[in-house]
Order: structure tokens, then C-alpha cells, then sequence
């Protein structure tokens, strides 16, 4: 049975053909291809932040394990114990970076006066000079922030005389105190300079320089003095003589009888 169909039946076959095709690449392109591309951008920036907390969770165990594992650190800034001879090198240290020359060394210790923190009263006088009036309407005054420091404080003063060539000695020598890993306040300075030159002099007064400078450290804590950071000490000489004096054989002798 042959089924013959005539012109017009072919063009609305083929048109409906051409319909349905376009139908189906419109749905493709308008519907399936957005939706997958938004996949596709939801699941690299799923893999981004899974990288992204695998990142961060390495480096919070790392400084979990640098850190709060291990107290070392923290107390090379504030210790437990005054740790005075550690100061003490420290201070050796910038007396020779600095070519100047510590004449005398004083230690006290004492502890650290904490600022109070009670809440003002109604009737304190919170704006002190916005009570006469003198400061513009709508303008927000904000309080300095309120440094908390730690109950039993105590610090370690060390009252030194340095002897430098010029001022630049001084500073240089002032710089390197700063630079310490330890915490250290300098509480004063006062030096004298010499005398206005009036002629030329082959020799120049040195300048006399005292400082008083206080570091931290917080005792109590006895579980964390294991902790403690090693002296940073020189290693001995092995010298029978501290002395520098010839001939050192006589001390040999003398150990021998």
C-alpha cells in the first residue's frame, strides 16, 4: 500500500520537524546548559573551599602545636621567673653592638601597678572639656581603649650608667634595647652632653647616659617553668685563671702538686 502525500502535507510535516528541532536545542541552550554550568561552578567552588579549610585547618594545628603546646615562645617575651641573668646578657649584648660602656647596673624588683578598671560613677565627669560647651553638637567622643594586664605582674628594673663617644652610640645602644624579643619599658632617660667647645681639643669628653628599664614577667605559674627559654650564655672557657696574666704555667704546676 503506497501512501503518497501531497505538497502541503510534506511542508507541514517537514515545518513541524523543524519546529520540534528548534524546540529541543532551545531547551538544551535556555534550560539544560545553564543549569549545567551552575553544577559546574557550584562544584569548583565546593573543591575551592574544601582546599580553602583543609588550608586553615593545617595551619591552626601547626600553631596550636608552635604555640599553645609549648609555652617557649610566649615566655621569651614575658617569663615566669625575672630571669635576670638572660637581661643581663641581653644588655652585655648592646653595650658591644652599640661600642658604648655600661659604668654600673642596678636590679630591683617590684610589682606592676595596674590601672583601676571600676566603672565611673553617674557623676563623673566623663567628657572634661564637653562640660563648657566647646565641643560641636553630634560629635562622638571615644574612649580610649582600656589596656587589661594580668593579676601578680611584676616586673624587673634595671637602673644603668653608660658611657658613649657621641649620641649616635647612645641611640644605637637605646635601639638595640628595644629590639629585644623580651618586653622591655623604657621608663627614663636623662644623659649629659659635654661642655659647648670654645677651641679645638684633641680629646672629647664621653657623653654620660642613665636609663631606667623595666621587663615583665609573670610569676605563679609554676607548671610552665619546664618551659622556661634556655640562657642565651656564652660557653665557658675552661680557664684555670680568669685573669689575664703570663705565664699560666705556674697554676698548672700548683694543680699537679
Amino acid at each position: 500500500m503506497n501512501v503518497r502525500f501531497e505538497k502541503k502535507e510534506w511542508l507541514l510535516i517537514s515545518t513541524s520537524i523543524v519546529m520540534a528541532v528548534f524546540l529541543i536545542l532551545g531547551g538544551v541552550w535556555f534550560y539544560y546548559l545553564p543549569v549545567k554550568n551552575q553544577k559546574e561552578s557550584l562544584q569548583n567552588e565546593i573543591k575551592t573551599e574544601k582546599k580553602l579549610i583543609e588550608a586553615l585547618d593545617s595551619k591552626i594545628s601547626s600553631i596550636k602545636q608552635a604555640s599553645f603546646e609549648n609555652s617557649s615562645s610566649l615566655q621569651q617575651k614575658v617569663p615566669v621567673k625575672p630571669l635576670t641573668q638572660q637581661l643581663l646578657i641581653d644588655l652585655e649584648k648592646a653595650e658591644i653592638v652599640s661600642d658604648s660602656f655600661i659604668t654600673s647596673i642596678e636590679f630591683t624588683e617590684g610589682a606592676v601597678d595596674l590601672p583601676a578598671t571600676e566603672p565611673m560613677g553617674a557623676g563623673d565627669d566623663v567628657s572634661g572639656a564637653g562640660a563648657e560647651g566647646t565641643e560641636e553638637e553630634g560629635t562622638e567622643v571615644t574612649p580610649a581603649p582600656v589596656v587589661v594586664l594580668p593579676q601578680g605582674l611584676q616586673k624587673l628594673t634595671a637602673t644603668i650608667s653608660v658611657e658613649a663617644k657621641s649620641y649616635f652610640e647612645i641611640e644605637e645602644f637605646i635601639n638595640k634595647l628595644e629590639e629585644l624579643h623580651r618586653i622591655v619599658e623604657i621608663e627614663q632617660i636623662s644623659f649629659s652632653g659635654p661642655a659647648e667647645l670654645l677651641q679645638y681639643q684633641a680629646e672629647f669628653e664621653n657623653i654620660q647616659l642613665n636609663l631606667v628599664v623595666s621587663a615583665f614577667y609573670l610569676p605563679g605559674l609554676v607548671e610552665l617553668e619546664k618551659e622556661l627559654p634556655k640562657l642565651d650564655a656564652p660557653l665557658p672557657s675552661n680557664k684555670k685563671n680568669p685573669f689575664q696574666q703570663f705565664p699560666e704555667q705556674k697554676s698548672e704546676e700548683l694543680d699537679i702538686n
